[in-house]
């Protein structure tokens, strides 16, 4: 199973490359052909790495992958003649992909018993950061587009912040760090879009977006299946001390 596992990571890493030099040739035929193999390698990657597991946080971690790979066959279509269409069907489906990763992370940490109800400062940089953004890029923004991409960006502020409401738990530090890192680096990427579409572009925007997008989600994957690995069984993790 480990060796299956591993040549599965080997075909993610190997796609990601040719997807990041597509993205920069631009070759469009070579990311129709790549960009939908992504997440189901992935996700594959993570059954293989937890086979038997059955818990939340591993369903939720597979449903998120899956509205991910939607979001990315929708989002090639973005720039096309029904622009808008496509783009609000992969907002939608990236909107869904954070919900499931926000209801996993929740799931083992509930927010009442979590870091931020101790510390809840630590919400105060998100808060500040998505402020000052969206006020940057709200003029770009058309009118019917507004409120959709504020009602996004909170949530994809939620799902980073429901990982670092574990810290403190039964998640070692190391695997939060990553998982957190995966988190931010995924919002992150969201926050390129936003500026290619709605911004100023930039040279290696395209490139830009898929890079911190791919590593996010493999930082994010990655943590869950250590997770999941440590913990087998809910009644495990719940019951290891902070």
């Amino acid at each position: 199973m480990e060796k299956k596992s591993t040549l599965w990571l080997v075909a993610y890493l190997l796609l990601s490359v040719v997807e990041i030099i597509a993205e920069t040739l631009p070759w469009d035929t070579l990311v129709y052909c790549t960009k939908p193999l992504l997440m189901p390698v992935l996700a594959i990657w993570l059954l293989q790495r937890t086979p038997g597991i059955r818990r939340f946080l591993r369903q939720t971690l597979l449903a998120g992958l899956l509205f991910s790979t939607l979001g990315d066959v929708f989002m090639m279509f973005a720039s096309g003649p029904y622009g808008t269409l496509f783009f609000l069907l992969g907002l939608g489906s990236f909107l869904c992909t954070h919900l499931c990763y926000l209801g996993g992370f929740f799931s083992e940490v509930r927010p009442e018993k979590g870091f931020l109800r101790r510390h809840p400062y630590w919400i105060l940089p998100f808060v500040i950061f998505l402020v000052v953004f969206l006020s940057w890029l709200w003029p770009g923004i058309p009118a019917g587009l507004q409120w959709p991409v504020v009602a996004y960006s909170g949530i994809i502020s939620l799902m980073a912040m429901s990982v670092l409401n574990m810290r403190g738990h039964h998640v070692v530090p190391a695997v939060l760090n990553g998982m957190l890192a995966g988190a931010l680096l995924f919002m992150l990427s969201d926050c390129l879009i936003a500026v290619l579409r709605f911004g100023q572009a930039f040279p290696g925007g395209r490139p830009a977006v898929l890079l911190t997008y791919l590593l996010g989600q493999w930082l994010i994957i990655q943590g869950g299946a250590q997770l999941l690995r440590r913990f087998p069984d809910k009644k495990s993790a719940a019951a290891t001390p902070a």
